[in-house]
């Protein structure tokens, strides 16, 4: 039934530069989050002397990525839905994929912010 994700309002008026600037408000974010996680790290390893965060860093510089390619991959499913306007399957198919990448992005984001927690000294 595409007519579900196709027809829908909500969709049609959230599918399009609003996703958009919420994945770039996530973007921002995380990758911000990212940056002190890092600074955080070399505060660690200074004052005990040692590097031991290699594999942490590995894996939350691959979640600044996925992060950017989920951007990207936003940005060309819209360009490329604006090209099958009249296709209801299509655009079923792209709103679904687009609402799939917004929760990619949530999901990063709350990885990254599990992360910062766990670093953050308690009270």
């Amino acid at each position: 039934m595409p007519h579900v994700l196709a027809n829908n309002n909500f969709l049609t008026g959230f599918v399009n530069h609003e996703i958009l600037a919420i994945m770039a408000v996530i973007m921002t974010i995380s990758i911000a989050s990212i940056a002190t996680i890092h600074i955080w790290f070399n505060e660690l390893e200074e004052k005990h002397g040692q590097r031991v965060f290699g594999k942490a860093r590995r894996e939350i510089n691959h979640s600044a990525f996925v992060m950017i390619w989920l951007f990207v991959g936003q940005l060309a499913l819209l360009i490329i839905r604006s090209m099958f306007l009249e296709n209801v399957t299509a655009i079923s198919l792209f709103n679904g994929v687009s609402v799939l990448l917004l929760l990619a992005s949530v999901i990063t984001l709350l990885d990254v912010m599990g992360t910062v927690k766990s670093l953050t000294p308690t009270d």
